[in-house]
């Protein structure tokens, strides 16, 4: 297992007031993204529709680029949320497929494989603090904005009684390719993850791969 420095200790990052073009890019082009989130020593991972608002777009309530999720107020994410707001997000434009006896042969297959490794670009992972929406007026701001980027069967998920809106503002990333370039990404002034260093607790080198 590898050694955690303190939590405080600056990681090596690039700084900037955005995110990087190509986290966007795939914030802008994923379906879904998986939440992180934790109670205590419990953590807990869900499969979000989601919706990536661009600085400036949401306006009046958030000035900086958001990612808008809902939950349903009873589930295990939305009390983890109140009581921890600390979030990490996963998002990936990567393909994975499996091999049936049912698969596109020929010219077909030819033409997915390319799709699939255009598509087949980075990873993303992002750390954030999360908010639960407690206006009216700003939840129906939020939710329309939702509704109007994810498709009609999303709607159960967004509009149903008891659903509440969350709201992320990311402030730190680390971003991976398929050739395993890792690069990081923290808003000015943002608070410091921990991070693996170089040496495994058993003394041998430590790979500072993408997970």
């Amino acid at each position: 297992m590898p050694i955690l420095v303190d939590a405080h200790e600056p990681v090596d990052a690039d700084e900037g007031a955005s995110l990087p073009a190509e986290v966007i890019s795939c914030l802008k082009s994923a379906r879904f993204l998986q939440l992180g989130t934790s109670y205590r020593d419990y953590p807990h991972v869900s499969l979000m529709n989601y919706t990536y608002i661009p600085k400036g777009d949401a306006l009046p309530y958030e000035e900086d680029a958001v990612i808008v999720m809902t939950s349903e107020r009873q589930t295990k994410k939305f009390f983890n949320i109140t009581a921890n707001s600390r979030v990490s997000i996963l998002v990936h434009d990567w393909v994975s497929k499996q091999t049936t006896n049912n698969a596109p042969q020929g010219l077909t297959q030819f033409l997915l494989s390319m799709n699939q490794a255009e598509l087949s670009s980075i990873s993303a992972t992002l750390n954030g603090r999360a908010r639960v929406v407690d206006s009216q007026e700003e939840e129906r701001f939020f939710k329309e904005k939702h509704l109007a980027s994810n498709p009609t069967d999303a709607r159960r998920f967004i509009d149903a009684e008891n659903v509440a809106v969350i709201v992320v503002k990311v402030s730190s990333a680390r971003v991976a390719d398929v050739d395993n370039n890792v690069v990081n990404w923290k808003e000015p002034g943002a608070e410091s993850t921990p991070q693996p260093n170089n040496v495994g607790s058993n003394g041998a080198p430590y790979s500072n791969g993408t997970s």
